[in-house]
């Protein structure tokens, strides 16, 4: 019986900031895991997608995942990974890239597509533990809900020995209430018989309870698929609702053909936050400053991230003499790091439709706006779910980049010919002249 201990960190997301002191602020909190990890003395790392916030980061990005990263592979903790759908490339070129060139990070999700017309992913078998993993890197859009459905899940499953397997894909029985539009995948596409699915993707832990301090989860094969959380808060929800993040250490027995594993998060805290939210429903602009004198008196904002929620109809007034640099200005005043302000869901009496809910990320603002959009098209043979995936198809095609070397006239015929298949569209022929 042998003894593993492993560190699960997903959804880093390094440079996910336009403001460079909230930037700062993620790259501290990954060093702090790499540091923890380190401490910790574990086997390897597996890290479960969106190292990067997009593939082709700035060089200071890159410059921090490249250092941190060299001190595990200088305490022989290898890192195995897939790219999430933030630092994925559909011209591979992720600068990920680096980091698998220069013995960093070790891509675990390359595979072959056979005649068949299965993808048959390969295995990577760490050399202390002996255990093997494999994963599916994710795609824009979640794209890669169509890549499981090819998987060729025979040789996952019969491969003996422990396994784990990583993903970046939300699974809908898993999906929190919150993230209802999220795009997600059934449980059932995962291939069976693995000991431990590392999760990326959702920046909630799930299960929530290992938030608890000095909880232990035990892992069973009924209970066995893990997500992580982000290292770091990436949007202002975030800030509100977890204000911080964290990873995992999964720790157990090998026998050869199980793994016995227990799992504790491990919280990552770089600065205190503070949530402020005004309701102003029936005040007026000035009512809404006043509020927010009596809120911030009663606090202590010194060096905290302080979020400032605003919402609801005025009952006169209009949005914008609720000025937001004033309000940002004022608490750094007292002493505030940084301070978000959110209106999004601000209204005059006037106007007080809105199409997708307050707070949401970009991503299921984006999910919400295209399910809504499928459903009102119509076209023959091109159910709403079906528009929902074409849509999405579209999109990822869009975000080919034209390749060195290539002439744009055949560039601009390649995604021509992407979008004909993509709508099923056949070319007719041309007649004779």
């Amino acid at each position: 019986m042998m003894k593993v201990k492993f560190a699960h960190i997903s959804d880093v997301h390094l440079g996910a900031w336009r403001n460079e002191r909230l930037n700062e602020l993620g790259y501290k909190a990954f060093e702090e895991t790499v540091n923890s990890i380190i401490k910790e003395e574990v086997d390897f790392v597996v890290n479960s997608g969106d190292l990067y916030d997009v593939s082709n980061p700035k060089v200071e990005v890159i410059d921090v995942a490249t250092r941190e990263l060299k001190k595990l592979k200088d305490h022989e903790i290898p890192v195995y990974g897939i790219c999430g759908s933030h630092d994925f490339s559909p011209s591979n070129k992720s600068m990920i890239r680096p980091l698998i060139t220069a013995g960093l990070f070790i891509n675990v999700s390359e595979g072959v597509l056979m005649e068949n017309g299965k993808l048959k992913l390969n295995f990577y078998q760490d050399q202390k533990t002996q255990i093997k993993i494999t994963g599916l890197r994710a795609r824009k859009r979640s794209l890669e809900i169509e890549d499981y459905r090819i998987l060729d899940r025979k040789s996952l499953e019969s491969e003996k020995g422990s396994k784990i397997f990583i993903l970046h894909t939300m699974l809908s029985e898993l999906k929190p209430k919150e993230y209802k539009d999220m795009k997600s995948a059934p449980k059932s596409l995962l291939p069976q018989d693995f000991d431990y699915y590392a999760g990326g993707h959702l920046h909630k832990t799930l299960p929530e309870k290992l938030r608890i301090k000095e909880f232990f989860y035990d892992i069973n094969r009924k209970n066995n698929i893990v997500y992580s959380g982000c290292i770091f808060p990436t949007d202002f929800r975030e800030f509100e609702t977890i204000k911080f993040g964290g990873f995992c250490i999964i720790s157990g027995e090998n026998d050869g053909n199980k793994l016995d594993l227990k799992v504790k998060y491990i919280p990552v805290k770089v600065i205190d936050v503070e949530n402020i939210s005004l309701d102003c429903t029936n005040k007026s602009a000035s009512d809404i400053q006043n509020l927010l004198k009596q809120e911030i008196s009663k606090k202590n904002l010194n060096e905290k991230i302080v979020t400032v929620r605003i919402y609801g109809p005025l009952s006169s007034g209009k949005t914008y003499e609720i000025k937001s640099n004033e309000i940002i200005q004022n608490l750094k005043d007292m002493g505030a790091f940084e301070v978000l302000v959110n209106k999004n869901a601000l209204t005059t009496v006037e106007y007080q439709s809105i199409s997708v809910s307050a707070g949401k990320s970009k991503e299921e603002i984006e999910a919400t706006l295209i399910k809504e959009h499928a459903s009102k098209v119509r076209i023959s043979d091109f159910p709403p779910a079906k528009m929902e995936n074409k849509i999405y198809q579209l999109l990822s095609t869009l975000g080919i980049e034209r390749q060195v070397g290539t002439k744009v006239m055949n560039y601009n015929e390649s995604l021509k010919q992407s979008f004909l298949g993509i709508f099923e569209i056949q070319k007719s022929k041309e007649p004779n002249q």
